[in-house]
């Protein structure tokens, strides 16, 4: 009984598009009642549209869904924004979160760095063994760089992996802290071997190998660009003031 109903509902129907296609100014004018539709037909008709319209929250849902599948499929994958100047923009805001252990620590190893060459600008004199000793702290300092890479590469959970890439690179800034002790007698030379040390190890950690943390990239920049600073500033007043010896 069903089933004849609907069909009856879908000839009516298709009798309707047609009426409309062949008098397309008066499809507003068309109804049931020109259809000459028995009462029973209409009756019919009428129980058919209220069952359609009961279950209208189905179809919707089913055809949404539908829908919403096959846009999930055409979505293209969104690719992650490109961060531009990470460090400036991202990674200094996390240097106030920084360990107070690393943070204190780190700023205090600034201190032979610093400590030299105002020393030496307050008094109007160069000191070649101070300049000497900011040079060997220097090569030490490259040292312990190089050591930490190597060490962040070891554990196995580390996104560094022990490869020749990232051990091999460890090792470069010791190199250059040797060759830089061995220009003792042109303090100058050992001074820029040391800044090219602390660029290049900074160049590493940054953009060629795995990064650290974000707030430890921001305390490595800061650190390096005022212990550069300071061997500069020592080339400067060794070129600006008199030399005298400590003793």
């Amino acid at each position: 009984m069903f089933a004849s109903l609907i069909r009856r509902c879908f000839q009516t129907n298709k009798k309707i598009e047609k009426l409309t296609s062949l008098f397309p100014n008066e499809s507003r004018k068309i109804t049931t009642h020109h259809l000459s539709i028995p009462n029973m037909q209409r009756i019919a008709l009428h129980q058919n549209m209220k069952y359609l319209q009961r279950s209208s929250p189905f179809w919707i849902q089913t055809s949404s869904f539908y829908v919403s599948s096959q846009a999930s499929k055409m979505k293209k994958v969104e690719e992650p924004e490109k961060r531009e100047l990470d460090l400036i923009r991202y990674d200094f805001k996390e240097l106030k979160n920084s360990p107070k252990p690393a943070l204190y620590l780190g700023c205090g190893g600034l201190i032979p760095f610093v400590s030299a060459p105002l020393f030496m600008a307050i008094t109007e004199t160069y000191f070649p063994e101070l300049a000497f000793a900011q040079i060997a702290y220097g090569a030490t300092i490259l040292s312990f760089l190089g050591g930490t890479r190597w060490g962040f590469s070891i554990p196995e959970n580390s996104p560094a992996k022990p490869d020749w890439l990232n051990l091999g690179n460890s090792v470069v800034p010791s190199i250059l802290a040797w060759i830089a002790l061995l220009f003792h007698d042109n303090l100058t030379e050992a001074a820029i071997m040391i800044v090219m040390g602390l660029g290049i190890a900074l160049h590493y950690d940054l953009n060629l190998l795995p990064g650290y943390p974000s707030w430890l990239r921001a305390l490595r920049t800061v650190l390096t660009v005022v212990a550069t600073f300071s061997l500069i500033a020592s080339i400067i007043i060794k070129n600006t003031y008199p030399e005298k010896r400590l003793v």
